[in-house]
């Protein structure tokens, strides 16, 4: 089986010497909640030796439909999509670094993935403004780690990425987070329809 890992944007680890591919069901692949091991074929009896008593007890009939569903979907639309979030995510992380707020890895072209990394270390900070984000509707991990999958996946596109910048640099630069909620929602509301599927 030959796996293509991110629609074809990403890296190859097992062709690049990897044994073993560990992954969510769940997110970048909108499939049922769960984990993915994908691995080389000397890996299965290594790995099935360390289950015990083992990490599935049945095999959930629902959940292997939903999963299948998901990677078919991937198969069809991943690469379209892959291209999207990546594309998304740079643009996201190049407004927010114009905007004055610090993201990791400006001299490498911010991301090559799905995330953008903000570059603050002191742990108050971090979680001051995580909260002041979710007060103003705009969820990131406590990490402050922002995807773009589901907004991509809901259809925004570079120029929407920029309007989202905007609002987290007003929160980062101290606006009041109730006032950018308002906004914050208001984008959100044109984004309903589920593309890539």
């Amino acid at each position: 089986m030959r796996l293509t890992v991110g629609g074809g944007e990403f890296q190859k680890p097992l062709e690049e010497g990897a044994e073993l591919l560990l992954g969510s069901t769940h997110k970048s692949l909108f499939g049922p909640q769960g984990g993915i091991i994908v691995g080389k074929g000397g890996a299965e009896s290594e790995v099935k030796g360390r289950q015990f008593p083992g990490l599935v007890d049945n095999a959930h009939w629902n959940r292997v439909a939903a999963l299948i569903w998901a990677l078919d979907e991937a198969r069809r639309v991943g690469g379209k999509y892959a291209a999207q979030v990546i594309a998304n995510s740079k643009a996201l992380a190049k407004s927010l670094h114009e905007g004055g707020v610090p993201v990791k890895c400006s001299n490498y072209g911010f991301t090559g993935s799905h995330q953008v990394f903000l570059d603050m270390k002191d742990t108050r900070e971090i979680e001051n403004f995580a909260q002041r984000l979710e007060n103003a509707n705009i969820i990131v991990d406590h990490g402050i780690r922002i995807g773009t999958c589901e907004a991509t996946r809901r259809g925004m596109k570079l120029k929407d990425m920029e309007r989202v910048a905007e609002l987290i640099v007003r929160v980062y630069k101290g606006e009041e987070p109730a006032k950018v909620r308002r906004e914050a929602t208001k984008l959100r509301r044109q984004f309903n329809r589920i593309l890539y599927t």
